[in-house]
């Protein structure tokens, strides 16, 4: 031992030793146990995590296909194939930079207005008056389709830069390589049938009504007439045959060569199903994920914020990004929707016009035998049918629209070429309104063309009284004269 370090030890105080010795063996402080709400916080927090987690992990799939799919809704050309060529407002000799501005075209219908509206007295203010207290703008770019030899030009134009971009595509005509099965029920239009539960129902309803001390009134069918989906053979070759509970049609579709979807096309109709099928099947399942994707996006944003909090360090820099979210969130949601609501409520309001009258021959030979009544719908299948439900080609140049980029469409099943819904009741249009489809629209509104250009939110209310209909056949008329707005 070190001398030093003993003569040190040897002096110290007997009593200081004795204490040292005392402290070393004394048992430590315990630390201070956690209440069981505090246990209990912390193990909410933890299954929070693990909810987090492992959902995420589950629900991985549909992540991307709402993800994917909302960036098609978005950007409708994308992975559409063609040829994309860009422009600048400086082509064709300046032409398209110099295209008329929005005030200027304001300030000439404002004008033409007060012409045309009867004059008040003498000195009185004009009665149409242009205010600046909002922007005037167009609301969407402008778009056109050129018919080339072979080939489809879709043009995509700014109104205001005059910049744009051109996607061509080989032609309808020369894609259109395999032939469509023909229809063996063409010649059927519709069939009515005694055991009809949607008829049924509704004869029953007053009595439910009276039962449960409601009031009775006028009764008519929901916008969309359920279909019944069965396989059957016809002349040996199996058909899935969907018959529109509705309207009394009947659509058969080859069991073994069903129509083209593609893998876009798909992806989109996935993204808009929904709903719960009477059935449990696979739309029923479908239907369920649906709820859980709204549930699990409802869960991670809260639980989201809740493992945020714990972390200390991280809370002000966070409060700050969720200030400026909630913000932005406000700013935007009061703004789309004063942009939403200024272009007039959905369904009495127009959309897109007509356009090519380029209906499937099934449907043209329909509506010419029948009269006016049949209109075009679909996305891909997109049969037509005639007055009555006589059903046409099974796709042809009418009827390949709905939405353009195929995605799935509002078609009012219950009122597809007849006229038993209610009178004054509105239709609505959504997406494209497709390549054509021969015949007149439903009974009472006059003969139309398929409609291609955009449905928009548009759409038609039937007259109570309708007007006489036309002698000439639904077929020749449809290639000459425009939809009405909002068809599908």
């Amino acid at each position: 031992m070190n001398p030093v370090a003993e003569l040190t030890s040897s002096m110290e105080p007997a009593s200081l030793r004795q204490s040292d010795a005392v402290d070393e063996s004394a048992p430590r402080p315990r630390r201070k146990q956690k209440s069981k709400a505090s246990k209990g916080w912390n193990s909410m927090m933890k299954l929070f995590r693990r909810v987090h987690l492992y959902s995420g992990i589950f629900m991985f799939p549909w992540v991307l296909l709402y993800g994917v799919t909302g960036m098609f809704f978005n950007h409708p050309q994308a992975f559409t194939g063609g040829e994309v060529r860009s422009f600048s407002g400086a082509v064709a000799g300046g032409q398209l930079a110099a295209l008329p501005t929005p005030q200027e075209m304001a300030d000439e219908l404002v004008a033409k207005l007060n012409t045309a509206l009867p004059v008040g007295s003498e000195g009185a203010s004009p009665r149409v008056r242009l205010s600046d207290s909002r922007a005037i703008e167009f609301n969407r770019e402008l778009s056109y389709t050129v018919q080339a030899d072979g080939v489809e030009h879709s043009v995509k134009l700014n109104p205001v830069t005059g910049s744009g971009e051109i996607r061509t595509r080989p032609s309808e005509a020369e894609t259109a390589a395999v032939e469509e099965p023909a229809n063996p029920l063409a010649d059927v239009g519709r069939v009515e049938i005694e055991n009809n539960a949607m008829k049924a129902a509704e004869a029953a309803i007053p009595g439910l009504l009276g039962e449960l001390e409601l009031p009775a009134g006028e009764i008519s069918a929901g916008r969309r007439a359920p279909t019944l989906r069965f396989l059957a053979e016809i002349d040996g070759t199996p058909y899935v045959l969907n018959y529109n509970l509705g309207n009394g049609a009947i659509t058969p579709v080859a069991d073994e060569v069903r129509p083209e979807m593609d893998a876009k096309t798909f992806m989109q109709r996935l993204h808009l199903s929904r709903g719960y099928a009477p059935h449990w099947n696979v739309e029923w399942l479908w239907a369920l994920i649906v709820d859980a994707m709204f549930l699990s996006m409802v869960f991670w944003g809260l639980s989201g914020l809740l493992m945020w909090w714990q972390i200390k360090r991280t809370r002000l820099l966070g409060s700050g990004f969720l200030v400026a979210s909630l913000a932005v969130t406000v700013i935007l949601v009061v703004g789309m929707h004063d942009s939403l609501t200024a272009g007039g409520s959905r369904g009495g309001h127009g959309g897109g016009g007509g356009g090519r009258g380029a209906g499937g021959a099934g449907a043209q030979g329909a509506a010419a035998e029948h009269g006016p009544g049949g209109h075009s719908h679909g996305a891909e299948t997109g049969h037509q049918h005639g007055p009555g439900g006589q059903v046409g080609g099974n796709r042809g140049g009418g009827g390949r629209g709905g939405n353009r980029g195929g995605a799935a469409i509002e078609t009012e099943n219950s009122a597809v070429g007849n006229g038993d819904e209610a009178a004054g009741e509105m239709r609505r249009g959504r997406g494209r309104g497709g390549r054509g489809g021969a015949g007149a629209d439903i009974e009472g509104t006059g003969p139309r063309g398929g409609g291609r250009g955009r449905g928009g939110r548009g759409g038609m209310e039937r007259p109570t009284d309708p007007p006489a209909e036309p002698e000439t056949s639904a077929a020749e008329t449809n290639a000459t004269e425009d939809g009405p707005a909002g068809d599908e």
